[in-house]
Formats: C-alpha cells, sequence, structure tokens
C-alpha cells in the first residue's frame, strides 16, 4: 500500500500552527519578483502550456551555461525520476543507502530491479570507489549518484563520478545526478558535474526550484543531458504539458537574478547551519558534516526527538524510515534565525534532563 514518506507535509497534519524543518526549503523565500510574475500569469491558464517550455529552457541554458536543447523541464525533480527507467528502459537500477526515496520508487514502479550499496556512519556515510566496484559487478542499466545526498548532506567527488561515467559508458548505462540542493554549497563549483556533459552523452543531471527557489507548491525541475535522443524519451514517456504556465513563468522570474539570490542564499544558510552544527554538538547530538541546506545528526537519548519536538509545535525529519537508517538518526533544514533559534531552545530543554 502507497505510504507518503517524505516531510514538509506538517500544514495538512495539524491544525495548530507548526514550524515545519522538515523539508530543506530556503529560509528567503521567493526571489524577488517571483510571486508578481505568477499573477500576472493568472490570464493564461485559460490556455494549454507550452509542451517545451522553451522560453524557460533558454533562461535555464543562460544560467547553466548548455545549449538549450540539453534541457528538459518537468514537473519537480521527482517527475523526471519517475520517467526516467521508462525512458532508458532500465532493468536493473543501481542506488545507495540511505538516500531519496524517489530513485528506488520509481524504479519499482516500472519493474526494475534495484541494488542498494549501504553507506555507514562509521566513514561519516562518504560514497567511496567501492560503489563503482559493485555497479560493475552488478552492471545496472541506471545508476543513481544524490549529491549531496539526502538526507546525509555529503558531497561526491567529481573524480568518483567520472570513473562511473567511464565505466557505464561502456555497457550502455545512464548515470543520473541529482544536484537539486547541490546550488545551497559553497563548493558547488567544484562538484557539479556539469563539466562532463560535453563529454558523457550518458550524464543526466537532475535540478529543480523547489529547494534554493523556494517554489515547492509549483512543481518545477529541470534536467540537464546532452544525449538528445533521452531528452526526446523524457517527453515521450509521460504525458504532455508537464509544466504549467504558471511554473514556466515563475522559473523565468527566478532566473532573473539568480546567481546573486544563491549568492545571499549561501551565505545566510551556511552561517546559520554553523550556528545550528555547534549548538547541536555542545548538546551531545552526534552531527554529520554537512555542505548544504540541512543538519543530519544523529540523538544518543533515549527519548524521541521527533515526538518531543512535535508536542512543542516544531516538525523535523525522522530518518527512521529511510533504507539503512533506524530512529535515531534526523534532518533538520537550516530554517530563519527565528525558527532555528526556537529549535535549539527546545532541543535544550529536552536535552538537559539527560546531562
Amino acid at each position: 500500500m502507497y505510504e507518503y514518506s517524505h516531510g514538509g507535509n506538517a500544514a495538512f497534519e495539524s491544525v495548530k500552527a507548526v514550524i515545519d524543518l522538515s523539508a530543506n526549503i530556503n529560509p528567503l523565500g521567493l526571489p524577488e519578483g517571483v510571486r508578481d510574475a505568477i499573477i500576472r500569469e493568472i490570464p493564461q491558464c485559460a490556455l494549454y502550456p507550452d509542451s517545451f517550455s522553451s522560453k524557460l529552457r533558454e533562461k535555464i541554458a543562460e544560467f547553466e551555461h548548455v545549449d538549450a536543447e540539453w534541457i528538459y523541464c518537468g514537473n519537480g525533480a521527482s517527475d523526471i525520476i519517475f520517467r526516467l527507467p521508462r525512458a532508458v528502459q532500465a532493468k536493473k537500477v543501481m542506488i545507495t543507502a540511505p538516500t531519496f526515496s524517489d530513485y528506488e520508487r520509481s524504479a519499482r514502479s516500472f519493474g526494475s530491479e534495484v541494488f542498494r550499496y549501504t553507506l555507514y556512519p562509521a566513514s561519516g556515510f562518504i560514497l567511496d570507489n567501492g560503489f563503482v566496484e559493485t555497479v560493475r559487478i552488478k552492471a545496472p542499466g541506471l545508476v543513481y549518484v544524490c549529491n549531496p545526498n539526502n538526507p546525509t548532506g555529503r558531497l561526491t567527488e567529481a573524480g568518483l563520478i567520472q570513473e562511473l561515467l567511464n565505466y557505464c559508458g561502456q555497457i550502455g548505462a545512464l548515470v543520473a545526478v541529482d544536484e537539486c540542493f547541490l546550488d545551497f554549497s559553497e563548493q558547488a563549483d567544484n562538484y557539479t558535474s556539469k563539466m562532463f556533459l560535453g563529454r558523457y552523452s550518458n550524464l543526466i543531471i537532475i535540478k529543480a526550484f523547489t529547494k534554493m527557489f523556494g517554489l515547492p507548491g509549483i512543481r518545477l525541475g529541470y534536467a540537464l543531458c546532452s544525449d538528445k535522443t533521452l531528452i526526446d524519451s523524457l517527453y515521450f514517456h509521460g504525458p504532455d504539458w508537464p509544466v504549467s504556465n504558471l511554473a514556466q513563468t515563475a522559473g523565468i522570474a527566478a532566473m532573473e537574478n539568480a546567481g546573486g539570490f544563491i549568492r545571499q542564499s549561501v551565505n545566510y544558510v551556511s552561517a546559520e547551519r554553523a550556528v545550528l552544527e555547534k549548538e547541536l554538538t555542545r548538546l551531545g547530538y552526534k552531527v554529520f558534516e554537512s555542505k548544504v541546506n540541512y543538519v543530519f545528526f544523529q540523538n544518543p537519548y533515549p527519548f524521541d526527538l521527533y515526538d518531543e519536538l512535535d508536542k512543542k509545535g516544531i516538525r523535523i525529519r525522522a530518518c527512521g524510515n529511510y533504507y539503512g537508517l533506524d530512529g535515531s538518526y534526523y534532518r533538520i533544514a537550516v530554517s530563519t534565525k527565528e525558527n532555528n533559534a526556537r529549535l535549539l531552545d527546545a532541543v535544550k530543554i529536552e536535552s538537559r534532563f539527560m546531562e
């Protein structure tokens, strides 16, 4: 039976006001001009949208410095993830564990066999060369790398991804690198796989407007790939009109000053993340290194931090339903200064009884 397994749904589950830190949305909110652009577009909802998102792809191409024909726009990153197994007809899919659950669910919805490569806390959940060796053994048709990984926040070195691309190219396999959170990292330029797009037609990069641009309700994501046949297959393996008029307009507006908005967001998030990490560590929690807009940590105490905070109107992401994790692991979105302070005050109240 289907069960919702993501964060971000506190508003639909509670009648009381909740600080929702279970979904990692930019605390700065929408970029300037996006809200007004959406409002101006409302009359156009009487028309069908451009199925190919032509104007939006042009704006994304300018921002990403790639050919517009290398871009596919969809109804959020998950729309692309669910089209991919069908687009490449993948009989086997390789993922890490823990990682974003939609990779496995989309593969199983197509009937693909799924293989997991387990990441361990002793090594800080870092993806290592053993993953490449496992890919050699299993020979999948589709490999997912979440970079940075969700929920751990760890980055994967470009060299390892290039090794994957080289081997997978030999066996005709596609490497899908999910970079939905990468723009939150100060080191994004060193870790993005965009440098490989022109050289490897078996690479597809998945990104979204959801997290950085604060648009989860609009549903807008995109993929970058130099294989135009694969781009065409993404269109084929799903409904037409994957992006609404409102979403296309919001994306175009968000691209107007994307670089400046991202720099501002990275500075804010980095400073606030450091405060959260330092205080959680001081309170005895095991905090794992993160480079993005969420903090991943383990609770050493005998109480369920999720339940205790929920009673106080603060929702965090319990990670026990990630394969490879148990109920002692949590993920917290970096939010506004005020929300972060309220969170830490609540955590202190619970933790002081254990000191």
